[in-house]
């Protein structure tokens, strides 16, 4: 059980270095394209344009990123259970088909990246949440 324990939580905290390397490089991204089309704040209220979309992107991570990293180091700590362990490059993929879907394409129509990476996020964190409240619970 404690060697189940132990590479479940370096699962996580691997995820949880790939959540902050994605927002960080939408970080980057947002800063380029500041300097590319010389924003200083704020940004177009166009949809297309690339600006809005990379912004969108790299709030959204903000919004849920930290959430996630604490779900899954949480479980990793405190579930433990082999199976969990998929759950966690599972959410990597979720969040970056969210991305791919909001920085490729125009936000003004829906997209099968985004379709997918929105539904995804929402099923991961329910179950991640659920799964600490049984832990807890039991």
């Amino acid at each position: 059980m404690e060697q189940v324990a132990c590479e479940t939580m370096k699962i996580a905290i691997l995820c949880v270095c790939f959540l902050a390397l994605i927002q960080t490089f939408l970080g980057l991204a947002v800063s380029f394209c500041r300097r590319r089309y010389k924003l200083s704040a704020g940004c177009p209220d166009d949809p297309a344009h690339p600006m809005f979309r990379i912004r969108t992107a790299f709030s959204n991570c903000a919004e849920w990123h930290p959430m996630f990293m604490a779900l899954m180091l949480l479980n990793g700590m405190y579930v433990g259970q082999a199976w969990t362990i998929w759950l966690y490059p599972a959410v990597i993929a979720a969040r970056c088909f969210l991305v791919a879907g909001l920085v490729t394409a125009p936000m003004n129509r829906p997209n099968a990246f985004r379709l997918i990476g929105a539904t995804l996020t929402f099923l991961l964190a329910l179950i991640l949440v659920g799964l600490l409240l049984s832990n807890f619970f039991s």
